[in-house]
C-alpha cells in the first residue's frame, strides 16, 4: 500500500512539473521578448541621438572610409565564417563602397582622397579574385595570408581617414553601425521569442488534450462500465503519470473485483451443494445401502446372481455412492494433516498404485527423475489429487487414439513454489471447454460424474496451491500441473 503511495505521488509530481515547466517556458519568452524590446529600444535611441550629434561633421571623406571598413567587415566574416552566406550584403557594400570613394575623388581635391578610392578598389577586386575562388576551393591554408591581405587595406585606408577627420567619423559611423545591428537583433530576437512562445503554448495546449482530457475520459468511460458489472472492461492507459498510475489501480480493482466475484460464486455454489448433499447423504445413503445388501444377497443366488442386470445394477448403485461422497468432501472444508512429502516419491507411489488397480490399463505411466523437492502436504490429499490428474491423462490419451499413449510425471521447483506436472499426449482441451472444467458435476466422459478436477482443486487451494491445465508446447497434449508450497532450504537441510 505504502509503495502505491509512493508511486502515485512521484507520478503526481513528475506531470504537475512538466506542466509548470511548460507554462514557465512560455512566460519566460514572452517576458524575454518584453525584456529586448525594452532594452533594444534604449539602445537604439541612445545610438540614433549619437548619429544625430554627429551627423552634420561627416563628409564625403568618412562616408567613404566607413564604407572600407564595412566592407572590410564583410571580408573578414566571410573568411572567419568561411563561407558565402555574407555576399549578398558585401556586394552591396562594396558598390556603395566604390561609389562613395569616386565621389569623394571628385569633391575632395586630396591625395589622400584618389588613395582611398584606389585602396578600396583595389581590395574588392583582390576579394573577388582570391579570397571568394579560396573560399570556394576550401583553401583553409589561405586563411591567415588573406586576412592579412583584406586588413592591411583597410588599415591603409582608416589611416588616410583619420588624416582627413579622424575622431568625427570613426564616431558617427561607429554609432550608426551599432545602431541597425542592434535594431536587427532586436527585431530578430523578439519575433523569434514570440514564435516560440506560440509554438510552445500549442505544444502545451496539445499535450493537456493528449495527457488530462483523453486520458480522464478514458478513465469515465471506464469507470461507468466497471459501475454498471461489467468486470471485464479495462481503461488500459499507458504512461509514468498519475492519470496512468490511476487506470492501473482501476483495471487492478476490475481484475480484482472479478477474481472476487468468481469466488464468491463458487464459494456460494460450494455452499450450496455442501446444504444439499449434508442434507441428503444421510437419506440418499441409506437406502443406497439397502439397495447394495439387497444387490449382494440376489448375486449368491446361484440362479440370478450371474445376471448382467444385477451387476448393472449394483455398479450404478455404487456410481451413486460416489457422487455422494463426492459432493460431500467437495463440500466441507479439507481437514489437513501436513508431513514431509518427497514429490518424487508421491508420484511414484501414485503410479504404482494406478498400475496395480489396472487404471492405466492401454497406457504408458512413467516418471522422469529429477532433483528431489520436498513439501509440507497432507500425504492422502496430495496422492489424490496426483492420482486424480494421472488417471484424467491416463484416459486421455486411450480415448483420444494417440499413437503413442503416454503419460509422463515431473516434478521441479520455481522459486517458493514447487510443482508437479503430468503430460499427456491426447487431443488436448479446447478453451471453453477447459474454462469449465473445475465446475462441479461438468465432464466430458460418459462415465464420469464432474467432481474429480473440482475437489482436486479444492484440495490444491487448502494446501495454499493450485491446480492448472495448459497445452503443451512441444504438440498435442494436455499439461495438467499442481502448485503447493515448497519447503525453505533450511527446512530441507534439516
Amino acid at each position: 500500500m505504502y509503495g502505491s503511495e509512493v508511486t502515485l505521488t512521484r507520478a503526481r509530481s513528475t506531470t504537475a512539473r512538466r506542466i509548470v515547466l511548460a507554462f514557465g517556458a512560455v512566460l519566460l519568452l514572452f517576458a524575454a521578448a518584453l525584456v529586448v524590446i525594452v532594452v533594444g529600444l534604449k539602445r537604439i535611441g541612445d545610438a540614433e541621438q549619437e548619429v544625430r550629434r554627429l551627423d552634420h561633421a561627416k563628409h564625403a571623406g568618412h562616408y567613404a572610409a566607413g564604407l572600407a571598413r564595412e566592407q572590410y567587415i564583410h571580408q573578414a566574416h566571410t573568411l572567419l565564417e568561411w563561407n558565402e552566406s555574407h555576399l549578398p550584403h558585401y556586394y552591396e557594400v562594396a558598390a556603395e563602397a566604390r561609389e562613395a570613394t569616386e565621389h569623394l575623388s571628385h569633391q575632395v581635391h586630396r591625395p589622400e582622397a584618389r588613395k582611398i578610392a584606389t585602396l578600396v578598389a583595389d581590395s574588392d577586386r583582390r576579394f573577388r579574385e582570391q579570397v571568394l575562388p579560396a573560399v570556394a576551393g576550401d583553401r583553409r591554408d589561405r586563411i591567415a595570408e588573406l586576412h592579412e591581405m583584406t586588413e592591411h587595406s583597410v588599415e591603409e585606408v582608416v589611416a588616410l581617414n583619420e588624416a582627413l577627420n579622424r575622431s568625427l567619423e570613426a564616431e558617427a559611423d561607429t554609432a550608426q553601425r551599432r545602431a541597425e545591428l542592434i535594431r536587427s537583433r532586436a527585431q530578430i530576437a523578439v519575433f523569434v521569442c514570440f514564435a516560440l512562445a506560440i509554438a510552445l503554448a500549442l505544444a502545451v495546449g496539445g499535450y493537456l488534450m493528449r495527457s488530462i482530457s483523453r486520458p480522464v475520459a478514458a478513465l469515465r468511460a471506464g469507470a461507468v462500465k466497471i459501475g454498471s458489472g461489467d468486470l471485464s472492461a479495462r481503461v488500459g492507459l499507458r504512461g509514468d503519470d498519475e492519470l496512468a498510475e490511476l487506470a492501473g489501480v482501476f483495471d487492478r480493482m476490475a481484475e480484482d473485483l472479478g477474481r472476487h466475484q468468481a469466488e464468491l460464486l463458487e464459494a456460494h455454489r460450494l455452499a450450496s451443494i455442501g446444504q444439499l448433499a449434508s442434507g441428503v447423504a444421510h437419506e440418499i445413503n441409506n437406502p443406497l445401502g439397502v439397495m447394495l445388501g439387497y444387490l449382494t444377497l440376489l448375486r449368491r443366488d446361484a440362479t440370478i446372481g450371474e445376471r448382467e442386470e444385477l451387476r448393472i445394477l449394483e455398479e450404478e448403485t455404487r456410481q451413486c455412492q460416489a457422487i455422494v461422497a463426492g459432493l460431500l468432501d467437495l463440500a466441507r472444508p479439507p481437514r489437513l494433516q501436513r508431513s514431509d512429502v518427497d514429490l518424487g516419491e508421491l508420484a511414484r507411489d501414485a503410479t504404482d498404485r494406478l498400475t496395480e488397480s489396472g487404471r492405466s490399463e492401454g497406457a504408458t505411466v512413467s516418471v522422469r527423475d529429477s532433483a528431489p523437492v520436498r513439501v509440507s502436504a497432507d500425504e492422502g490429499k496430495l496422492r489424490q489429487i496426483v492420482m486424480n490428474l494421472v488417471g484424467n491423462a491416463v484416459e486421455a490419451v486411450r480415448e483420444g487414439g494417440a499413437a503413442a499413449p503416454e503419460v509422463e510425471i515431473s516434478w521441479e521447483r520455481r522459486g517458493e513454489r514447487a510443482a508437479l506436472h503430468v503430460d499427456d499426449r491426447g487431443p488436448g482441451i479446447s478453451a471453453d471447454v477447459r474454462a469449465r472444467l473445475f465446475e462441479p458435476f461438468f465432464t466430458t466422459r460418459a462415465r464420469g460424474h464432474g467432481l474429480g478436477l473440482a475437489i482436486a482443486r479444492t484440495l490444491a487451494r487448502a494446501h495454499g496451491g493450485d491446480i492448472e491445465l495448459t497445452d503443451r508446447l512441444d504438440g498435442p497434449g494436455t499439461r495438467a500441473t499442481v502448485w503447493v508450497p515448497a519447503e525453505s532450504a533450511q527446512e530441507e537441510a534439516s
